[in-house]
């Protein structure tokens, strides 16, 4: 036998001409593929380095001469369109090299068609390769209804309007898991044998469950549009029209529901009522109720008698007393001066905005305290002056706070928390470095005499600024975790609302342990938790998502609404090639109206998006791209066998198409590497079933 030198090692000759077969290079560049489709939902890492790993063995295989290993699809030259689209984007672009980096992230994201098609050679490794991308995308949905059970026990849905995020967003696994759905329910409807119908429709309504679970209507909407697709081309119009009829009825008997309930000190509800806006917070005055009511406005009950209602400009969260004064905090990031008058209820005199993207209001010693995510703490020291508040930008990415009298509790946007102290006339001067930091998730409770009550750790704790300790207090009974805590208007007294649903009065017994006075049992995690000293109050939300599609107030629709105003300016003054494939987040403040404070770096919309960053040029090469693939898989469809597996793979891609097309008009899932990563798997599976229907077919 005779051997080679490589590396410092000795080899056997026929060991090196094996290596570099080209059946061993096929056979290594399958089993990456392999690698590839089994984290399509759930590791991306490993995905990608699988992609990559069988484009590089199977180029080796063409540089090897075999020239006709990638198939002839016909989207070459609309691929080159695109390509040259992105590089004269970033020619114009003011913001070349990011514009060179994302473009690559998407042109070097395209060859997957062609490695899919080129790396299976027969019937045996389509299902093979298929399956494993299959039972690994219902492992992922397995894991995520588990995860989700927790998370709807807990009413979390109630609070955050998604489900968990486990292994990606919620947005991202919602349509991971709607290509999933529709893979399965494409075999569902081809299936002629009952045993495996029904094995495909019990796999379908697992993978139906974990969209559901995502409660992101991104998914929602692209599952309904794939599923759709598949009906037709399966021509089942009589099953489209019952879907129809089943979803106006949905809709028709959705509503949302908003209750507020009143109890005595002793947890003995006495009063409730419902409102039909959305009871966001419950304040009282002298003698009256204040409800916070979303879009329903700003309302005064005196018990549960509706007395009047002001009409907010915008939705409304909450207000706070200022002086002889009110301020409102509206969704829009406005702020209103309210005065009150006897007769008429709640009068607006004055509106502004604070500086950034607002979070929370607090009034203490006379001023208001508002806390921007992006520009940090304003202080208005009074109504007179409203015009020149004084800024803190040190103090950013804050999203809620509360204030004492000394010191501020700031939560930021990664749910950590900290405080500030503050100086002798009342404002932020810096944070509190405590010995122990104050983990993410933390609850915070109450100030209680310059100190900090928190809830972590699975205990309660006092955090002392001056000292820089904090101090573990042991419960006399477990509640399980902080729901919503509160102070009592007027009076030291604190209520908390623990995660096993009890409602309880908390104090502190010399500084060594909480004491927990259980007061009820809720049966459920109000949506918000305020006292008096006579009363407590709580309220119970239940929004429909059906219903939040149609609602132009809620947060979502109204921010997509700025954005895709805000694309389509873009584009008008970049009309070509659009600013470049680039973060747009710089950009986007340019275009915000007064109130419009938030920004983003995408636009939640495919078209708008892409528009403004490639322009006229840009978005026509990929509506050229994506119609010539969805022309070519159709045409593969129209060849297979009725009730082949061929056909059900083809409807399943097909639909899956569909469904990014129809989530692409609320998420800019182009972008989205994970997702857009899925749609060319279908496309190339598409291509894969064509090449081993033509080999079965020359056979």
């Amino acid at each position: 036998m005779s051997f080679y030198w490589h590396s410092g090692f000795l080899f056997p000759t026929k060991l090196r001409i094996g290596m570099f077969s080209i059946s061993t290079l096929k056979k290594t560049a399958f089993f990456s593929l392999l690698l590839f489709a089994a984290t399509m939902t759930n590791a991306l890492f490993f995905n990608q380095l699988g992609y990559y790993a069988a484009l590089v063995f199977l180029s080796v295989v063409w540089i090897k001469g075999e020239k006709d290993i990638f198939p002839k699809t016909g989207l070459g030259l609309f691929m080159l369109l695109f390509l040259f689209a992105e590089i004269m984007a970033m020619a114009f672009s003011d913001n070349k090299i990011q514009a060179l980096e994302f473009g690559f992230k998407r042109v070097i994201l395209l060859p997957i068609v062609f490695t899919i098609a080129a790396g299976i050679n027969d019937e045996k490794q389509l299902k093979i390769f298929f399956f494993t991308y299959l039972v690994f995308a219902l492992g992922s949905d397995f894991m995520y209804i588990g995860f989700s059970i927790e998370y709807f026990l807990k009413d979390l849905y109630k609070f955050t309007s998604e489900g968990p995020s486990v292994l990606l967003h919620p947005i991202t696994t919602s349509e991971l898991t709607s290509f999933t759905a529709l893979f399965l329910f494409a075999l569902f409807i081809n299936e002629s044998r009952n045993r495996w119908k029904m094995a495909w429709l019990v796999l379908f309504l697992i993978s139906f469950v974990s969209l559901l679970a995502t409660f992101k209507r991104t998914g929602w909407i692209g599952l309904g549009l794939g599923i759709l697709v598949i009906l037709v081309l399966n021509k089942n119009y009589k099953i489209i029209a019952l879907g129809v009829m089943i979803s106006i009825v949905m809709i028709f008997f959705s509503k949302n529901e908003s209750r507020v309930f009143i109890s005595d000190l002793n947890g003995k509800q006495i009063a409730s009522f419902e409102t039909d806006g959305l009871a966001y917070k419950v304040q009282t005055g002298e003698d009256e109720l204040f409800v916070s009511d979303f879009n329903g406005g700003l309302k005064i009950y005196e018990k549960d008698t509706l007395k009047s209602v002001l009409e907010t400009p915008a939705p409304i969260y909450e207000i706070e007393k200022w002086g002889d004064k009110y301020a409102a905090f509206l969704s829009d990031s406005r702020i209103l001066v309210l005065a009150k008058d006897h007769k008429k209820g709640f009068v607006i005199e004055k509106e502004f905005t604070s500086p950034g993207y607002l979070g929370r209001v607090r009034v203490e010693r006379g001023m208001l305290y508002a806390v921007d995510s992006d520009s940090g703490i304003t202080v208005y020291r009074s109504i007179n002056e409203i015009n020149r508040p004084l800024r803190f930008p040190q103090f950013r990415r804050g999203i809620g706070m509360v204030v004492d009298s000394n010191y501020i509790n700031l939560i930021y946007s990664d749910y950590s928390q900290t405080t500030i102290r503050l100086d002798s006339t009342g404002f932020p001067l810096d944070t509190v470095a405590y010995e122990t930091k104050i983990p993410q998730g933390s609850s915070f409770i109450s100030f209680i005499g310059g100190r900090s009550l928190f809830y972590f750790n699975k205990a309660f704790q006092l955090a002392d600024p001056v000292t820089r300790k904090i101090i573990p207090l042991p419960p006399n009974t477990d509640c399980k975790g902080v729901a919503y805590p509160t102070v009592a208007s007027g009076t030291d007294s604190i209520y908390i609302v623990g995660m096993d649903k009890n409602l309880y009065n908390l104090t502190i017994r010399g500084d060594s342990a909480v004491y927990l006075d259980i007061r009820g049992n809720l049966g459920f995690y109000p949506f918000s938790l305020t006292a008096s000293d006579k009363n407590i109050f709580y309220t119970d939300i239940k929004k429909s998502r059906l219903l939040s599609f149609f609602d132009l107030t809620g947060e979502s629709n109204r921010n997509r609404l700025v954005m895709w105003r805000i694309g389509w300016e873009i584009f008008k003054d970049n009309p070509f090639f659009g600013v470049g494939d680039i973060d747009l987040a710089g950009i986007f403040k340019e275009y915000n109206r007064p109130y419009e404070k938030e920004i983003k770096g995408h636009l939640h919309n495919n078209f708008f998006h892409l528009l403004a960053t490639l322009g006229g040029f840009g978005i026509i090469s990929i509506l050229l791209l994506l119609y010539m693939m969805l022309l070519r898989m159709y045409k593969i469809f129209k060849s297979t066998q009725q009730k082949s597996f061929h056909r059900a793979l083809l409807m399943g891609s097909l639909a899956c198409f569909a469904s990014f097309t129809g989530a692409g008009l609320t998420e800019f899932n182009f972008g989205d590497h994970e997702i857009i990563t899925m749609v060319w798997f279908s496309v190339g599976l598409s291509f894969a079933v064509a090449k081993v229907s033509n080999n079965l077919m020359k056979e």
